[in-house]
Formats: structure tokens, C-alpha cells, sequence
């Protein structure tokens, strides 16, 4: 069977500075795939029926746990509920509620954005041929028979030169680019998941980008897209 005709979904959990998103728009350029990434937080907003601006806490890329405890702790308050801390350690002392009162109310927590997530992964899933990047879809479609989980890292000194040169930032900004960036998708994949974002047991393929060119990254990707079973009939 031709690429062009083989029906499979790419997933793709990549470390910023990674060239993960360069990698799938290569892939995708190969495949004739489409790419999924900033669209599906569009796609969740959409089908939650709320500005995407809001739910900007929620995603994977900008994932900020103190701020969605502090938003759906505000609306449980709201309606005479008693919120425990985030880590774990006893109720909140609210005396100061005041501090926290800038952060948006919401109305639907973390479960309700994860059911329509998981929903939008999946609805992407269906239409094949696509690649979908973060928030999750190891995870989500790691049951999917024709599913290609990848993993794209690269060490502390490439990632920072790659930031340094893409956002045109010094490197104590790259730095805390990087952990930024890490952090959230650690914690999101953590709380979302229960799972480590790193853990090389939820990928077919990690590959290092400071070791293998993005050229010939894309070239493994490939030929394992070519070994992945036939999808069965519709």
C-alpha cells in the first residue's frame, strides 16, 4: 500500500525547542496529512461554547494548575462549598479570599474540559490522516489500532540555542522559556492523565533531536508509518 493511501493517526508529544513541530509539518507535508494543534483548543471552545481566551488555563501549552483550582474553587465558594487545598495539605483558609478574586469564574471544571477534549481527539481520530500535537493524545487514543505515538526531545543546550534563535531571546529568556513550557505540559499531562509526560513506555518512537537531524527524524517517522497494520474494513 502506497503512503498516500495508508489511514493513520500521528501523535506527537514534543519539549519545546525540539523542532517536534517542524518534524510534523514535514510528516504532514510527506503524508498529506493534516496538523492539529492550536485548532483544537478552537475546536474545544466551540463545542464548550466559550471564548477561547477562557479556557487558555485549561490548555496544555499554557496549562496554569494554581489558576484552574482558584476558578473552580471561586464557584464551589459560590455556592457554600468547602475547597480543599491543590496539594493536598487541608482546607483553605479564604480570610483572604480577595487575593484571588481576579482569576475568572467559570462554570465547568477540569472533568467537563477533558470530556470534550477527549471528544475532539477522538472526532479527529475518525477523519484519519491526521497528526495531532500534545494535550494528550497518547493518551487518549492509546487504544487506537492505527495510531503512531512519537516523542521528540532534545538536551538543555540544543533547546536553548533553538529558542535563543527562534524567538530572537537571550538565553536566561530561553531558559525560562523552557521551564515554563515544560512545567505545563508536565502538570497537565500529570492531572489530566495520572500519567509521567516523559515516560518512554507511552510512545512506539522517541527520538532526540540533538542527535538525529530533523531530516532524518522525519525519515524513521516514515518508515514506521509504513509498517503500521492495514486498517480493517470500514
Amino acid at each position: 500500500m502506497g503512503k498516500d493511501d495508508r489511514m493513520a493517526i500521528i501523535t506527537i508529544s514534543r519539549e519545546i525547542g525540539s523542532g517536534g513541530s517542524f518534524i510534523a509539518l514535514k510528516l504532514a507535508e510527506a503524508l498529506h496529512y493534516t496538523c492539529a494543534d492550536k485548532e483544537i483548543l478552537h475546536e474545544i471552545a466551540k463545542k464548550m461554547g466559550k471564548p477561547q481566551e477562557e479556557l487558555q488555563d485549561f490548555d496544555q501549552e499554557t496549562y496554569n494548575r494554581i489558576s484552574v483550582f482558584f476558578q473552580e474553587a471561586l464557584a464551589s465558594i459560590a455556592k457554600g462549598g468547602r475547597v480543599f487545598h491543590p496539594f493536598g495539605i487541608g482546607p483553605l483558609d479564604w480570610d483572604g479570599i480577595d487575593l484571588f478574586t481576579p482569576f475568572p469564574q467559570t462554570e465547568f471544571k477540569e472533568d467537563e474540559y477533558l470530556t470534550v477534549l477527549q471528544q475532539v481527539i477522538r472526532e479527529l481520530a475518525a477523519k484519519d490522516r491526521t497528526i495531532i500535537i500534545g494535550r494528550g493524545g497518547a493518551r487518549i487514543l492509546a487504544d487506537h489500532p492505527s495510531a503512531l505515538h512519537l516523542r521528540i526531545v532534545a538536551d538543555e543546550a540544543t533547546r536553548i540555542a533553538r529558542i535563543m534563535d527562534q524567538q530572537k531571546v537571550d538565553e536566561a529568556k530561553a531558559r525560562e522559556v523552557i521551564a515554563q513550557s515544560d512545567e505545563a505540559a508536565r502538570t497537565f499531562i500529570a492531572d489530566f492523565f495520572d500519567v509521567d509526560w516523559a515516560d518512554p513506555h507511552l510512545y512506539h518512537l522517541t527520538l532526540n533531536t540533538s542527535r538525529l537531524d530533523i531530516d532524518r527524524c522525519v525519515e524513521l517517522i516514515l518508515d514506521q508509518v509504513a509498517r503500521l497494520p492495514s486498517p480493517g474494513p470500514a
